[in-house]
């Protein structure tokens, strides 16, 4: 239900997304999409494209002006605009995108699982306070207390009440009014089950995004548990073994990477050109011998770089440089 004193609040937001489907939908039709490997960019072709797929039967579904049910229904009613859920997809689509292109993509990973979360603990807790309003508010402990009384009247109070009482349910981390009548039975049932879901879900992307993590350092700089190990087994000098986590310890702190040729060796050719020119040419230049060279004989030898950091004798100080593979 819509507090009437923030009505104006509600329909403004509401007819703001119905501005921003259309447009979304004449964006759609301005989208290219590859039609066996080659990308569409034709005005003509993209709009027949779009206009005979089923996203745009869905998206024309999704903004039917269902609004006009408000005067059966009342206008405090908001489920007739139910249609709007059909966009769904859409959010998802534009989610995955941003997850490919950011540079943090498991952060970016937990905070859409936050999210989700977020949504879905709201969503429950409107069922909660729509269940208590059939019940009848302050009825027994478990549903909303009556709304008569000032000190919950308040939509406020009434969304943070009812918004903590559905994450109690959801995590399960303090106990709940014991239900009263089967309707209260059903929902605590069904809340419950989505519970073992909800936390299964945290635990396998939590769970993910470690492995992803773990992963990704073991690719990019090599494992020295491995090293240590030997070192400890062979029962190796302590100076040696110290001038050999200072290499790690060195790797590590300023990010240098060894394996640059596997990381990037899924790219193609051009990329990893670009890609090598960007992080060596400006180093290659400063050489006096390749100051008066051409930048294409620089690009073909930034190719055939490869890290190389090195361990003085005389005290572990790290020496950086290249070199040039045949």
């Amino acid at each position: 239900m819509i507090s009437l004193s923030y009505l104006a609040v509600w329909l403004t937001l509401d007819y703001l997304c119905d501005l921003v489907y259309m447009l979304d939908m004449i964006v759609r039709t301005r989208t290219g999409y590859l039609d066996q490997g080659i990308l569409i960019k034709d005005q003509t072709q993209l709009r027949h494209h779009y206009l005979h797929s089923s996203h745009f039967i869905k998206d024309l579904i999704s903004l039917l002006p269902t609004d006009f049910f408000y005067f059966a229904v009342g206008i405090h009613i908001p489920l007739v605009r139910v249609n709007r859920l059909l966009r769904t997809p859409r959010l998802s689509e534009a989610l995955d995108r941003m997850e490919t292109r950011t540079s943090y993509p498991n952060t970016f990973r937990i905070c859409k699982l936050m999210l989700y979360i977020f949504v879905l603990i709201h969503w429950n807790a409107c069922l909660y306070f729509a269940l208590s309003s059939y019940i009848g508010f302050g009825s027994d402990d478990w549903v909303y207390p009556n709304i008569t009384v000032p000190e919950f009247a308040s939509m406020r109070r009434q969304y943070f009440h009812c918004f903590w009482f559905s994450t109690q349910i959801f995590t399960m981390v303090a106990d709940t009014p014991t239900p009263r009548r089967e309707e209260e039975y059903l929902f605590m049932i069904a809340d419950l089950l989505i519970a073992v879901l909800v936390f299964a879900s945290i635990v396998g992307n939590v769970g993910n995004v470690i492995t992803n993590l773990r992963d990704r350092d073991n690719v990019f700089f090599p494992n020295h548990e491995l090293v240590k190990a030997y070192l400890r087994n062979h029962h190796i000098s302590k100076e040696l073994r110290q001038r050999v986590n200072n290499w790690y310890q060195h790797l590590h702190i300023n990010k240098k990477i060894i394996r640059e040729n596997e990381i990037l060796g899924q790219l193609p050719v051009h990329l990893r050109t670009e890609i090598a020119v960007s992080v060596h040419l400006p180093t290659l230049s400063k050489v006096t011998i390749f100051q008066s060279c051409e930048t294409s004989l620089l690009e073909e030898l930034v190719l055939k770089l490869t890290p190389q950091v090195r361990v003085q004798k005389d005290g572990g100080v790290m020496v950086e440089n290249t070199r040039i593979t045949q």
